[in-house]
């Protein structure tokens, strides 16, 4: 092989060279026989140097000629290492060479196309065989290997994007008390928040490129405009897979009403008032009430949308540290960027860990167009306790979000790496320690980070430790930058081979009846805080397959009375008023468990006049 150690300065019009062609000679005459070709595929997103081999395969010569072709107006080359072995054998003196040898060369694999046979180079027939099959099947598990990698990869994708929901479209049955209908509808102008009323909503997968909340209580509009009218109680939910509740047998169905185009709503979807128990076998769950949003909240976040813009952030500032996951429309990066901006401000300080979330390259027009909207609508959510938006690095491909990240990485490592400290008893020798009071300081703010959004009626739907990051002085941010670590994988389930889910946090009605509200968050945050009060040390239900988990959560479907509730954690440290606050976060009907707002207001209490050390 051959090793060249090149420079990819792009941003200064020097890159690695686009082709290298090795050719060898035994005399040095003539250069005869089918050349090397590689290709080297371009980087426009890391400038440093690297090291780029090309495999000779085994070709026998006394000379070496290497042509490289230019990628740009530049080529910096600091070494040329080549890995060579005398050879032994017979070999065939140099002759004059055939003109018209066609030059073979792939795209993206280095491989050698063996020579006319009336050509030999040298005479070991045993060899050459041996080569030949070593090349087979050498071929052949890359074929194999690249198949496999476009499985996953269409795998995902179908994953994240069903990840929406559950739900597929549903119509009222004749004779039920179910009644759709649709309004009249005007439109307004680009970028438009509008505001409807507060009936039970199924949620949507509000931001597709970046898969943090899903909403109910803003619509943006995507090109021609969105419905002006709140009372309108009829629009289609996107479409998924069957919840596992089974309903009876449908007789004739009433076609649905005439609805918005699905291409004219931005990546969410008003559905309003949607009776969708329509007489099932089982025993129907009681509608859930859904808090009006507060109007100021509503007021100041329709005002950032029209009157904001996310900054621009250079891309030769960022400096990327690792890989943190790779999504359904890109990859995302922990990275340290040089001088930004912080949120909502123009001070700057110095270097800082940030997210980046790619989309990919192949990404189309409209794709890209829906990228930068999703950014904007993060960028308006600004409470202390959410991961913010920073900046946007769109001038170049490919496209990229540059969110905030924490010191101490996500809750779930950071609370692996600690032991519970309460006197008399002690931790054991170099094990940090958390008192209580801090663990609950901890999830007070991720009560307050839910309460801002259980405000605007969004939805996050997949609320746990790993999805929250920890920073200095135990500062806690929501994320959903924990879905698409490979760490976490086994913490989603695939249901009947459709999308992925976090059945262990999820409440039963999300499950079987397809619902998530803000109260079905609430039954996560309730999973949560017990993750919090044992440390992250236990998976919610550790003793049980991820379909028993299924089945346990069936037995709240149909309301039997033998569903098996997490353990309480142990007692002390933990007091009872904090047991009874899982408790209510658990309950079968979700209207009667707490809001946020109530939670954050018991947590306040309990750690009133707690200040973290560090």
């Amino acid at each position: 092989a051959v090793h060249i150690f090149c420079n990819n300065q792009f941003l200064r019009d020097v890159q690695v060279f686009d082709e290298a062609v090795v050719m060898f000679s035994v005399g040095g005459r003539h250069y005869v026989g089918d050349p090397i070709t590689y290709t080297y595929m371009e980087d426009r997103i890391f400038e440093n140097s690297r090291n780029v081999t090309v495999k000779l395969h085994h070709r026998i010569g006394r000379f070496v000629k290497l042509q490289l072709h230019f990628a740009a107006r530049w080529i910096m080359i600091s070494e040329v290492t080549f890995e060579s072995d005398i050879a032994s054998g017979n070999f065939t003196p140099e002759t004059d060479p055939v003109p018209d040898i066609q030059v073979q060369s792939d795209v993206h694999l280095e491989k050698e196309v063996r020579p006319n046979i009336n050509k030999p180079v040298f005479t070991a027939k045993p060899e050459e065989n041996s080569l030949m099959a070593v090349t087979v099947g050498a071929l052949l598990a890359v074929i194999i290997l690249l198949a496999v990698a476009i499985f996953l990869i269409v795998s995902r994708h179908r994953q994240r994007k069903g990840f929406a929901s559950p739900l597929a479209a549903k119509a009222a049955l004749p004779g039920s008390d179910s009644s759709c209908g649709t309004a009249d509808r005007s439109h307004q102008g680009i970028d438009t928040a509008l505001l409807v009323d507060s009936g039970y909503q199924e949620p949507y997968q509000a931001l597709r490129y970046a898969p943090y909340y899903s909403y109910s209580a803003v619509v943006v509009d995507s090109v021609k405009g969105l419905p002006t009218d709140a009372s309108h109680d009829y629009a289609v939910p996107e479409v998924g897979t069957l919840p596992l509740g089974k309903s009876s047998p449908t007789p004739t169905v009433i076609p649905h009403p005439p609805v918005v185009p699905a291409e004219n709503l931005y990546a969410i979807g008003l559905v309003r008032n949607i009776k969708d128990d329509c007489k099932t076998n089982k025993k129907p769950s009681p509608p859930t009430p859904v808090p009006a949003p507060a109007p100021d909240v509503l007021t100041a976040l329709r005002r950032r949308l029209q009157n904001s813009s996310v900054p621009q952030f250079p891309r030769h500032r960022l400096r990327m540290l690792s890989k943190l996951g790779d999504g359904a429309f890109g990859t995302v990066y922990i990275a340290e960027a040089d001088g930004i901006s912080e949120y909502g401000s123009t001070t700057t300080l110095g270097n800082r860990l940030v997210a980046v979330k790619f989309l990919l390259h192949n990404a189309t027009e409209k794709e890209k167009l829906d990228f930068q909207r999703d950014v904007r609508i993060l960028s308006a959510l600004e409470d202390h306790n959410l991961a913010r938006v920073l900046g946007l690095c769109s001038q170049e491909e490919p496209l990229c979000v540059i969110m905030e990240y924490l010191d101490h990485g996500d809750l779930c490592q950071f609370l692996q790496n600690h032991g519970l400290a309460e006197p008399p008893t002690t931790g054991l020798p170099g094990i940090k320690t958390l008192s209580y009071n801090c663990l609950l300081y901890m999830a007070g703010q991720i009560a307050s980070g839910m309460r801002y959004l259980e405000s605007l009626n969004f939805v996050h739907r997949d609320l746990a430790t790993r999805n929250c990051l920890v920073g200095k002085g135990y500062l806690i941010k929501i994320s959903d930058f924990g879905t698409d670590n490979e760490l976490y994988t086994n913490d989603y389930y695939r249901l009947d081979g459709g999308m992925a889910l976090p059945v262990r946090w999820m409440a039963w009605e999300s499950i079987y009846m397809g619902k998530y509200t803000t109260k079905s968050d609430v039954w996560s945050f309730g999973v949560t805080l017990w993750e919090i009060l044992h440390l992250a040390q236990k998976r919610p239900y550790d003793t049980l397959t991820d379909s028993e988990v299924v089945e346990n959560l069936e037995q709240l479907y149909q309301d039997t009375g033998a569903f098996s509730f997490l353990p309480r954690p142990p007692t002390p440290p933990t007091t009872k008023d904090v047991t009874d606050l899982l408790s209510e976060c658990w309950r079968r009907t979700a209207a009667e468990r707490p809001s946020f707002r109530e939670i954050h207001l018991f947590l306040q209490r309990k750690t009133l006049g707690y200040a973290p050390l560090s």
